[in-house]
């Protein structure tokens, strides 16, 4: 399977806020042009994040913590920028300054989540 044109395929056509869809396609570009073995693998992990997530939830928060699992911490700056749940899913750091402020304005259902997304990528990684 082709699992770039796979990526590029469901990312071009899903709704997502704030621009992520413009911000996977420029990440995807810009792995093409630095690094085709981690664009692979990325590409991967999103079809893998996307498979094995509870059937009954929304596969779009899966398959770009999936796609940008990969990314290092330039990457995650300016193409993450704006996603603080992408970005959070990816690492394991802790609530991001932007919504550190604020905790209550995520729900505990939210950080199950990301919980839940973080160990797939382990296992992923681990594999």
């Amino acid at each position: 399977m082709d699992y770039v044109a796979w990526a590029r395929r469901v990312n071009a056509r899903w709704i997502v806020h704030q621009g992520l869809d413009r911000n996977a396609t420029a990440y995807l570009e810009h792995l093409e042009q630095t690094d085709p073995d981690r664009l692979r693998c990325s590409c991967f992990h999103a079809h893998r994040l996307v498979h094995e997530r509870p059937a009954q939830e929304d596969p779009k928060p899966w398959f770009y913590a999936g796609l940008f699992s990969l990314a290092d911490a330039s990457e995650k700056q300016k193409f993450l920028a704006d996603h603080w749940f992408v970005a959070t899913a990816i690492n394991n750091a802790e609530m991001p300054d932007s919504v550190a402020s604020a905790p209550e304005t995520v729900s505990a259902a939210t950080w199950e989540k990301i919980t839940r997304i973080r160990e797939a990528l382990a296992r992923i990684r681990s594999a």
